[in-house]
């Protein structure tokens, strides 16, 4: 590696304009980047990654916020905090460029993914023809794992994993000296997370350029790069090489983010540690259940089949084919699979939301198949039946308050009146780790882990039987997705409550749940004990998905 390094910041500070007044999101961060070196920078949401990362690039509104510190390309490159718009875009794509977390988000859905990948090299070299820049554009492709004949696709045509690909080749598209990846793998499925995080590797390693990677996932960090910079709260905690820091961190903080994932040899069902509690005691025996949860069988799947109609006259979508489960009484089944492979269909089938187009649907031996169409029969299934939705953020009502929140499935399913309603929020806000004070708030103003542990407390309301978890940590960063699974398990201790819980985080699946399904494609892999699955697993698929895990 140069000495001469690729990105050098000194006593960086950004500072935003608030109606409250100034809110200090990064104070005097410092660091380089070395030609081929990968810097990770760590933490969790509001540490001040991605602020980071946009002020490299002078993406920041100077309306709204106050840059200050130093950022320089190269050791002679111009000063950037402070430059005019005409040298911010002369480096923008050419000397730095970014690979953003959304990259649905990131494109264009109106042009096609050549003609956008051609634009961005034309912006930089005006001399070269359209044709010329298409041909850079397909050869791009080819570079990234995605043939050239694709050029032509709109981005809705490509898969999640493909549309990041072509955001990556939009950025290398000018052989740009340093890359900004900001959470490029963090919405990925475990072997695609691992394609792109290879190909970007390889790409760096033979371009030579300085990448700083951006996340909070941990094992991402220790796959991927060399060096780490820790931060929380806008401030950096610890910087050096990866490995020591994963191993021997001098900062407690750090040591907590290192251990708070679960990994495959993580012990199952283990008290996770957290940031808050970094060192946490064994298990406390749950309080008694108030009844045994009976044997057999709450909730099934049978020779399920569900297809979503074609556009037009197109055939017919089939996203679940021949499907059959089981969800026993008191037991955890972990439903997991890529993208696409049929879960959270099965999911919206069980909670009588999707009318399933051939099979049995079950829960407690009553036949529920047509709960989705029938409004009686979809209200009476939703007290016994709730779900925990993935997104902390767009599944609360902004406009509501906590306590109307948490209290609407008890004034449509009970005859409490307005007081004991309130008296059950406050008894599951505390049961979720909240108060009474949080009653009046809206969801603006609690952390991601806080809307969490909202939603959970609502899906609890009525006390049902089976709880429905569809990816319910894998927006939250690492240390509050392990407050948000103890806190799960002991509510299953506790209650005794049934979960399908649905994830594609295979050490998460792990830890949590006593059995494991395995999906792909809309239909059944494998399924058996937790135990099995991961250390005998039998079908060559789900010996992929193990491979993958970072």
């Amino acid at each position: 590696m140069s000495r001469q390094p690729a990105l050098r910041v000194r006593d960086l500070t950004v500072t935003f304009g608030t109606a409250r007044g100034p809110v200090p999101a990064v104070r005097d961060i410092s660091f380089d980047v070395a030609p081929g070196e990968v810097l990770g920078l760590v933490g969790e949401s509001g540490s001040g990654k991605s602020t980071i990362g946009l002020a490299a690039l002078g993406l920041h509104d100077p309306a709204r916020t106050r840059v200050e510190g130093s950022i320089r390309l190269g050791g002679d490159g111009p000063e950037l905090v402070g430059a005019p718009e005409a040298v911010l875009k002369r480096v923008r794509g050419a000397k730095a460029a970014m690979v953003f977390q959304d990259a649905l988000d990131a494109l264009s859905p109106y042009h096609t993914i050549g003609a956008q990948i051609a634009e961005a090299y034309r912006v930089h070299h005006p001399q070269a023809s359209r044709k010329e820049a298409l041909r850079r554009a397909a050869a791009m492709l080819e570079r990234v794992g995605i043939p050239a004949a694709r050029a032509s696709d709109h981005p809705h045509h490509l898969s999640g994993g493909m549309r990041q690909r072509v955001v990556i080749a939009m950025a290398l598209v000018n052989d740009p000296d340093v890359l900004i990846a900001d959470e490029p793998t963090t919405a990925l499925d475990a072997r695609v997370q691992r394609q792109i995080l290879d190909l970007i590797r390889e790409l760096q390693a033979e371009t030579g350029t300085a990448m700083v990677l951006i996340t909070h996932d941990v094992g991402v960090v220790a796959a991927t790069c060399h060096r780490m910079l820790v931060l929380r709260a806008g401030e950096a905690l610890e910087e050096g090489p990866t490995a020591r820091l994963l191993t021997s961190a001098a900062h407690p903080y750090t040591r907590a983010l290192v251990q708070a994932a679960p990994t495959l040899r993580t012990p199952p069902g283990s008290r996770l540690p957290t940031v808050e509690d970094p060192e946490p005691k064994p298990r406390a025996k749950a309080r008694p259940r108030t009844a045994p949860a009976p044997a057999g069988v709450l909730a099934e799947v049978r020779d399920l089949r569900v297809d979503y109609p074609g556009r037009r006259r197109s055939r017919p979508h089939t996203a679940v084919d021949g499907v059959s489960l089981r969800v026993r009484h008191g037991e955890t089944l972990g439903l997991v699979g890529e993208s696409g492979s049929g879960k959270s269909t099965i999911a919206r089938v069980l909670a009588g939301l999707r009318r399933p187009t051939g099979g049995e649907v079950r829960f407690d031996g009553r036949d529920i198949s047509g709960a989705a169409t029938n409004a009686r029969l979809r209200r009476e299934l939703s007290r016994d039946v709730q779900l925990v939705f993935q997104d902390p953020y767009a599944s609360l009502n902004p406009r509501r308050t906590v306590e109307q929140i948490v209290t609407t499935p008890l004034r449509v399913h009970t005859d409490l009146d307005a007081a004991r309603r309130r008296d059950r929020a406050v008894e599951l806000l505390e049961q979720v780790g909240l108060s009474a004070a949080h009653l009046s708030r809206h969801p603006h103003e609690f952390s991601g882990g806080q809307r969490q542990r909202i939603g959970i407390a609502r899906a609890l309301a009525v006390r049902p039987r089976l709880v429905i978890a569809d990816e319910p940590v894998s927006a939250l960063d690492v240390s509050v997705q392990a407050q948000v699974l103890n806190l799960l398990m002991d509510l299953r201790e506790e209650l005794g409550l049934s979960l399908l819980f649905i994830s594609h985080d295979l050490a998460v699946v792990r830890h949590f749940c006593d059995r494991i399904a395995v999906l792909k494609d809309g239909g059944l892999v494998e399924t058996g004990p937790r135990d099995t699955v991961f250390d005998t697993p039998s079908a060559a698929y789900t010996k992929e998905l193990l491979a993958a895990v970072l």
